[in-house]
């Protein structure tokens, strides 16, 4: 969680770097997905630096993917059962909405490693942009 966290606090840094408006704060409460693509269009409209705009759009769609998992994470409690047909302990994360969308222990620490690297990758491309300024 805390690595997406980064994530999101991410796109509201760059929306406030990207721009002599205060979108930061006009776009507080706007959804992920709806910064994310404020974000790609203000890094489109950069001249040249396509590389690095490349792996920042990339990156932007890796973290709309992974927005779902995070709202699983972060909205659905975990929960422990026991399988009387294997006898053992079973757990996951499952969608209270959506019961055949759930999360195990393996997928979790999948997402939190994506997670970490993403937003790694991204602070680090978003810093390379170079931005004309107001």
């Amino acid at each position: 969680m805390w690595a997406f966290a980064m994530i999101e606090r991410l796109t509201y840094r760059y929306m406030k770097k990207l721009s002599s408006d205060s979108l930061d704060e006009l776009m507080g409460g706007q959804s992920f997905t709806a910064r994310t693509r404020l974000i790609r269009k203000l890094v489109d409209t950069l001249k040249g630096q396509d590389q690095t705009k490349a792996v920042v759009m990339t990156c932007l769609k890796t973290a709309e993917k992974l927005a779902n998992t995070r709202n699983t994470l972060a909205h659905n409690p975990w929960q422990i059962w026991i399988d009387f047909d294997e006898s053992k302990f079973k757990s996951a994360i499952k969608n209270v909405t959506n019961e055949n969308a759930k999360l195990d222990l393996e997928q979790v620490r999948a997402f939190r490693d994506e997670a970490g690297e993403l937003a790694s990758t991204l602070e680090y491309q978003l810093a390379e942009l170079r931005y004309p300024g107001p």
